[in-house]
Parts: C-alpha cells; sequence; structure tokens
C-alpha cells in the first residue's frame, strides 16, 4: 500500500459501490442516462441520489440538496454517520473506509490527496433557538413521542432547534459533544420531515465532529449518579426507549446517541466518566447493529479496537487477537458470538427492539 496515493485508492471504488454497501437500493425505473439510489429508514425514504457515470469516474448529487453533491469522497464524507468502524475523523476516516473497501488494510501514504473546500463547523454560522412548534409537530406527530417525553428532554437541553444563517432552514437538533469536554457543542444531528413531498430528512452539520461527540441526555443530578445507561445509534431511538420504559427505569437514567456510526473516542471514556451505571446497548435490530454490539461489547471489556465490518458478499469479517473469522450474515448473532468467545461482564447488557428495526418503530407500533 505504501505506493498507492488517495487518488489511485479514490479510482478503485465506485459511488455505486459504496451506495449499495450502505443500504441504498437502486430505482430500476428511472431511466438509462444516469442511476437512481434511495435510502430508505422503514417505508420512509430519506435520500435519494443520482449518479452520472463517464468512462472514467462517476459523480452524484442529492435530491435532498444542501450542496450534498461530488466523487466518492464527497459521498461518503456526508455520511459517516452510515458508515462502522472506521478509524479517523474526516478525510481520515473516509480514506480508512475507501481502503476497507478496496480489500486493503491502512493508507500509508496520502500524499497526494487534494482537499478542496473542507467545510469546518463553527456555531456562529447557526441561530439556536427552541421552535416549540417545529419540535412537537416532529416529535409528535411524526414520531409520535408523547408531550411529556418531549418536555423531559427539553428540560435538560438534549433537544432544540437550528438553522443554518447562509440558508435559514429550522430543523430539529440533537447537540453532539465530547464526553470528555461536554460543554462545548461540536455538532448537531439534525431531523426533520417534509409533509409536502413525504419525505423525512436527516444529516449531521457539515464539518461537525461525528468520531469523538455523541448527544448525551441524562437524568441524574451528576454522571456518577447514573444507575443506567442506554447506547443507540440516534436521539430519536434513545427518546423512544426512554418513553418505553417503567417510570421506575427512567430514574437516574442516562441516553447516549452514536449517531448512526460507532467510533472508539465516542465510548473511550464512558466507564470512567459512569462508574456505576449499568451498561445497555441498545443498538438497531439489525445486522449492522449486532456489529456495533461486539465493537462496544469487545473495546469496553477488553479495551482493544477489532476490525468488524461486511465485506462485498455480505459477510461479517472480524479480527480480533490475532484471529480473522468470516461469518455468514445470517448467521451472526453479537449474544451468541460474545458468549462463545468469552467476552461478557455483568455490567454490560445488549437489548433490542421488539417488532421493529428500532426504538422508535415499537413505539409506534405498541
Amino acid at each position: 500500500m505504501n505506493n498507492t496515493s488517495f487518488q489511485e485508492l479514490k479510482n478503485r471504488i465506485k459511488i455505486s459501490d459504496v451506495a449499495e454497501y450502505i443500504g441504498y437500493r437502486l430505482n430500476t425505473s428511472a431511466g438509462k442516462k444516469y442511476l437512481e439510489y434511495r435510502l430508505y429508514n422503514g417505508n420512509t425514504k430519506v435520500d435519494e441520489i443520482v449518479i452520472y457515470t463517464t468512462s472514467y469516474s462517476q459523480t452524484f448529487f442529492s435530491r435532498n440538496g444542501y450542496g450534498d453533491k461530488g466523487d466518492v469522497v464527497n459521498f461518503i464524507i456526508n455520511r459517516l454517520h452510515l458508515f462502522s468502524g472506521y478509524q479517523g475523523f474526516g478525510y481520515d476516516a473516509v480514506a480508512d473506509i475507501l481502503c476497507k473497501l478496496a480489500g486493503l488494510d491502512i493508507v500509508k501514504n496520502k500524499n497526494n490527496v487534494v482537499l478542496n473546500n473542507e467545510v469546518k463547523f463553527c456555531l456562529d454560522d447557526y441561530n439556536i433557538s427552541c421552535n416549540l412548534k417545529i419540535i412537537y409537530a416532529y416529535l409528535g406527530k411524526i414520531r409520535q413521542m408523547d408531550a411529556s417525553t418531549i418536555s423531559d428532554f427539553l428540560k435538560i437541553g438534549a433537544v432544540c432547534t437550528v438553522s443554518n444563517k447562509k440558508n435559514n432552514y429550522t430543523n430539529v437538533a440533537f447537540p453532539y459533544r465530547v464526553l470528555s469536554n461536554p460543554d462545548q457543542v461540536v455538532n448537531y444531528e439534525l431531523r426533520n420531515y417534509n409533509l409536502h413531498k413525504q419525505e423525512g430528512y436527516k444529516g449531521f452539520c457539515p464539518g461537525g465532529n461525528k468520531s469523538t461527540a455523541c448527544w448525551i441526555a441524562s437524568f441524574a443530578p451528576i454522571w456518577k449518579d447514573v444507575q443506567s445507561l442506554y447506547i443507540g445509534e440516534s436521539a430519536l431511538d434513545m427518546m423512544s426507549l426512554y418513553q418505553l420504559l417503567p417510570e421506575r427505569m427512567r430514574i437516574n437514567a442516562a441516553f447516549i446517541s452514536i449517531g448512526g456510526n460507532l467510533g472508539y473516542g465516542q465510548i473511550k471514556d464512558i466507564k470512567h466518566l459512569f462508574p456505576h451505571a449499568v451498561i445497555y446497548l441498545a443498538f438497531d435490530n439489525d445486522l449492522q447493529g449486532q456489529i456495533y454490539d461486539v465493537e462496544a461489547a469487545y473495546y469496553m471489556i477488553k479495551g482493544k479496537e477489532p476490525q468488524i465490518y461486511r465485506n462485498a458478499e455480505g459477510k461479517v469479517v472480524i479480527k480480533f487477537e490475532s484471529q480473522e473469522l468470516i461469518i455468514s450474515d445470517s448467521d451472526f448473532n453479537s449474544k451468541t458470538f460474545l458468549h462463545s468467545h468469552g467476552i461478557e461482564a455483568d455490567w454490560l447488557h445488549i437489548i433490542k427492539a421488539k417488532g421493529g428495526k428500532d426504538f422508535n418503530d415499537m413505539l409506534k407500533k405498541n
């Protein structure tokens, strides 16, 4: 890999391959001039991209707008929250993902990288507010949360509304912080729903920290008093889980969202910051959620970072303790895997939504 440049690595990977890898579906009725892919959350379409192919490369744009277009690097960096197990932040993370997709271990030579127009997150670029009409309309009507649930999270500052000063479009927002420095907001998870188009929107602020930051909502006076800590993939899932829990289980509980991607920097301080907490891994009830279970449990118990990813054939590849295991996705179960390899602790449990992909699906069906 020493003689492979970042540009050469980019040329190996097609946007269409990356899109399919993270769950986009090809719309076969779109025509022959371009490829159209759609991403769904359950039955809700959350993104639609158009890919143009030339003899040498592919470019894309998203129908969601917001300047989401470009080459495979732009595609990946705008969707880091949909990937798992990568190392690094920003373009280093993109390089790591490209290496995995190309079947390579690591980028050792990135001297030829050209990073144009890298966006830096700055709070001054945004208007931060608390538009209750927008918050209750989305979380209540669309996500079917009780008013009392929404109010509980509003009281602790875990939900707000944010608009970029350039376009002034207001979204429901969940502040992201680095746990070791929680006073500073370094990103926002953004959500909304377009009733006219019947489409949902989810994303993050451009340039925001998604590799070491997470959303945290604590109902204990101080973090050391937290008795139960729930970790999931989105703030919506964790708010839904809060509503589903019996009242007695909400006391001194805290909820964390990793934003759809698990970075080891997000969980490395958890046992130190929440020393008395029983930890519940509450990731999605799908293959990616099972992978997150194993990644998080192995790191928390062993203190090491395993390499776990789904390869081009759809099989789960696990590299740890000088072993390499390849397991069919249909046979991969996180609880079974962790138990068979002795990766267990009495303070760590795995819970899954019943009857749905995640806890918001479960809430809607209750």
